[in-house]
């Protein structure tokens, strides 16, 4: 009698030994779950890409009556601040199963309240002044036609290349060209009064930043272990041209982090976590350099082992992991566009100013031009 009371105090102490401990399995279709199991998921961080479009239409009072001007088209530019926010969302790739001694819900993202369960963290917001500085425009290059804004470049181009006319034909064509030019110039004047009308367009589109994308609207490529996300909605906004449109997202390309071969379906002693990297990354516009920052992308980070002590001793352990029980879908690609309130009628006549401004200026260069070409024709 005495041998079997010692026999149960050993098995007993051995079972209160093993609930003091945790172990994580994974997760397979034919895992049998037991009733002090908690399935999870590791996590992932997801961007959150914010764009405001400005639609430029071109109109014009003619005698007045206002009019669209059908000679030119409308213009997209980008003149709001641009947002990129970091998402942390559940990574459903794998399953895993905690048994035996539980963590703190504190150590849970707090879900029960969400169908698709996210923490937003950080958002890193690009300033409407660098952009207006990296991509400046002029106002009157949103009425020119295509034709119009060609013929202008090919005034500038002349004006600095003069020297290189070497003969009195050629001078001679050049200032037929130009002057001809002149006279086409649209006369501004109290019967013709052009504007700019202004609406504004909020695109918002979530990636993975280290996944390839093949979407309308949204291309990745690699080059040389760097991945490239651009953003170029053109398929939502027909009929339009694109001015500084090309938004681009630059990531180094890091293997996904990938999980420790030892956890498998038996399992492993321990709570399976994974804890963020930082990555550097820059946004460009038109291929222009913009900003450069660094954001936190768990994926990318190292996934450990630990212990439940270790987790709750951790200095900066924060709420990482989902419980599946609280996930309903996943969480892929996505993009929406809203219609933003914008009132442009109190900057019709501030446009026409600008437009009248930028039009004097562009005779002011090309009579210069001209000025110019005959001092050329006399040294020639």
């Amino acid at each position: 009698m005495k041998n079997q009371l010692l026999y149960f105090a050993l098995v007993f102490m051995m079972f209160s030994s093993c609930s003091k401990k945790s172990y994580t399995a994974l997760y397979q279709d034919h895992t049998t779950m037991a009733s002090n199991a908690t399935p999870y998921f590791l996590s992932k961080n997801l961007l959150r890409v914010e764009v405001i479009y400005t639609l430029n239409e071109p109109r014009a009072y003619r005698n007045g009556i206002d009019q669209a001007l059908t000679s030119s088209t409308t213009k997209l530019t980008i003149e709001d601040p641009i947002k990129i926010t970091n998402i942390l969302v559940p990574d459903q790739s794998h399953t895993f199963v905690l048994t035996g001694n539980q963590i703190p819900d504190a150590l849970f993202v707090d879900a029960e309240s969400q169908t698709n369960p996210q923490v937003e963290g950080e958002t890193i917001s690009l300033p409407s002044e660098i952009i207006a500085y990296k991509g400046p425009y002029a106002s009157a290059s949103l009425t020119d036609t295509s034709l119009e804004a060609e013929a202008y470049r090919s005034v500038l181009e002349i004006m600095n290349n003069i020297s290189e006319i070497k003969t009195q034909k050629d001078i001679d064509l050049t200032l037929k060209i130009v002057s001809f030019y002149k006279s086409q110039i649209k006369v501004l004047n109290e019967d013709f009064k052009p504007y700019i009308k202004k609406s504004k367009v909020k695109y918002t589109t979530i990636i993975d930043p280290t996944t390839l994308y093949t979407e309308a609207g949204f291309w990745s490529k690699t080059v040389e272990n760097t991945i490239y996300h651009t953003i170029n909605p053109k398929h939502i906004f027909e009929n339009v041209e694109f001015l500084n449109d090309a938004l681009t997202l630059q990531f180094p390309q890091v293997e996904v982090s990938s999980l420790p071969q030892f956890v498998t379906e038996q399992g492993v002693e321990g709570v399976v976590y994974r804890i963020p990297a930082a990555v550097d990354f820059t946004l460009s516009l038109k291929d222009v350099f913009v900003e450069s920052d660094s954001l936190s992308l768990a994926q990318l980070g190292s996934t450990e082992v630990l212990s439940v002590k270790d987790l709750e001793s951790y200095e900066d352990a924060p709420a990482i992991l989902f419980k599946a029980e609280h996930v309903e879908g996943t969480q892929n690609f996505q993009e929406k566009i809203e219609n933003l309130e914008f009132q442009f009628n109190d900057n019709i006549e501030n446009s026409q100013q600008v437009l009248r401004k930028e039009y004097e200026d562009k005779l002011v260069t090309i009579d210069l031009l001209l000025k110019r070409l005959q001092e050329r024709k006399t040294e020639l």
